[in-house]
C-alpha cells in the first residue's frame, strides 16, 4: 500500500514501484531479543509507506532471513503489497560458490528460511571469478522461469561485471539484470555519479544503495572526529566500520571535521538532523532507485524516515553550499566529440 509521505520510483526498467527508502536487516539475529526489535522496525517502515525490505543468506548465516520470515508472519502483512530482496553470496556456504548447484539449492534454502514462495530480486552477492559468469546467469533465469523469482541484479559489481551480464543474456535471450546494489554516500560517490551513468543511460539500471550514511559516520555522532566508546564492541561489523572509519575520518580528521560540522550548520538552518540531511542528499539522486536503511535505535528510523520531507528543502542554491563542503565532486568523464567534460549527473 502506497502512502502519500513516501516517494516511489521505478526499479530500473522493470515494472516495479519501490519506496525511496527501504529496510535492510543486515545485523539482525546477531544477539538476543534482535528478532522483536527487527520486527518493530519492519512494522514502523511498513505503516510509514516503506515497501521494500532487504536481506542476505550471508547475514548471520541465514539468521537474518529467518528473522525477517518470522516477522512478516507476525504482521500478517499482504505479501502483494512487498518487495522482498535476498542475495546470493559466493562464499560462506562451502565450496561450490555461485555455481549452477550452489544456487539451486541455496534459492531453496533461503525461500524456506524467509518461510515464502517467492522473492522479487535475488541478486549474485559479489562477483565469483571461479565460475562462469554464464553459469550463474543461466540458473538465475530458470529460477525466474519457475517463479521462486521476479527479477534478479548484482551486488558490487564493476561496470564492466556488469556490462558482461548484459552481454550474455543479449547473446542467449536471456533475462538481464535490472538493479545493481552498490555502496553510495557523501564520501564514497565515484562508482554512482561516474562509473555506473554509461549502465544507467544505456540499460536503465536502478540501484539499490547501502550504507547511504556511510556506516553512521554522516549520522552527526562523529563530528567530533571521535568513535563513541563503546562503538567498537560486541559488533560483528567492527572491522567494516573501522575501515570506514580510518578511511574517511581517521585519515583525514581536521578536513573530516570541518565538512561533518559544516554540514550540521547547514542542518540546523534547514531545520532538519545532520542524518536526515545525509540521507535526502542521497536519494534526491534520480539515478537512486531506493535507499537502503539500518537502525541501533527506535529514534534513529524515526529520523531516518523524515528524509522524504526534507529532499523537497534540497534546492540547486542547497546542493551548491553541500558541495563546496564536501569538495569531492567526482571528475566528469570526457565528451570524447566536443574534448569537453560531460556535465556532472546529479
Amino acid at each position: 500500500m502506497e502512502s502519500e509521505s513516501m516517494e516511489y520510483r521505478y526499479l530500473g526498467r522493470s515494472g516495479l514501484k519501490v519506496s525511496v527508502l527501504s529496510f535492510g536487516n543486515m545485523t539482525s539475529g546477531w544477539g538476543d531479543g534482535t528478532e522483536q526489535w527487527n520486527f518493530e522496525c519492519v512494522d514502523k517502515c511498513i505503516r510509514r509507506g516503506v515497501n521494500f525490505f532487504d536481506t542476505a543468506e550471508f547475514y548471520g548465516l541465514g539468521i537474518a532471513e529467518t528473522v525477517l520470515g518470522r516477522n512478516f508472519k507476525q504482521g500478517g502483512y499482504d505479501r502483494d503489497d512487498l518487495i522482498i530482496t535476498t542475495k546470493l553470496a559466493p562464499s560462506g556456504f562451502g565450496i561450490q560458490g555461485l555455481s549452477r548447484k550452489r544456487i539451486r539449492q541455496a534459492i531453496d534454502h533461503s525461500l524456506e528460511r524467509m518461510q515464502l514462495d517467492y522473492v522479487d530480486v535475488l541478486y549474485l552477492h559479489r562477483f565469483d571469478p571461479e565460475v562462469p559468469l554464464e553459469e550463474s546467469i543461466r540458473i538465475i533465469n530458470e529460477i525466474i522461469e519457475s517463479d521462486k523469482a521476479f527479477y534478479w541484479g548484482t551486488s558490487a559489481f564493476t561496470p564492466q561485471q556488469i556490462s558482461e551480464c548484459f552481454a550474455i543474456c543479449e547473446k542467449h535471450g536471456w533475462i538481464p539484470p535490472i538493479v545493481e546494489q552498490c555502496e553510495y554516500h557523501m564520501f564514497e560517490r565515484g562508482i554512482v555519479e561516474r562509473d555506473y551513468v554509461p549502465l544507467f543511460d544505456q540499460y536503465g539500471l536502478g540501484t539499490t544503495v547501502w550504507s547511504p550514511m556511510c556506516g553512521g559516520l554522516l549520522s552527526g555522532r562523529y563530528n567530533d572526529g571521535n568513535i563513541p566508546a563503546g562503538r567498537l564492541e560486541s559488533s560483528p561489523f567492527t572491522a567494516l566500520f573501522r575501515q570506514w572509519y580510518d578511511k574517511h575520518i581517521g585519515s583525514r580528521k581536521e578536513a573530516a571535521i570541518k565538512t561533518l560540522t559544516g554540514l550540521k550548520a547547514l542542518a540546523d538552518e534547514l531545520g532538519c538532523s545532520q542524518a536526515q540531511l545525509a540521507l535526502s542528499w542521497v536519494i534526491k539522486n534520480p539515478d537512486v532507485s531506493t535507499a537502503i536503511m539500518g537502525a541501533s535505535a527506535s529514534h534513529h528510523l524515526d529520523d531516518n524516515l523524515g528524509a522524504v520531507d526534507v529532499m523537497k528543502k534540497l534546492t540547486p542554491e542547497v546542493l551548491a553550499r553541500i558541495e563546496d563542503l564536501l569538495g569531492n565532486r567526482p571528475a566528469p568523464s570526457m565528451h570524447w566529440r566536443t574534448f569537453t567534460p560531460n556535465p556532472p549527473r546529479r
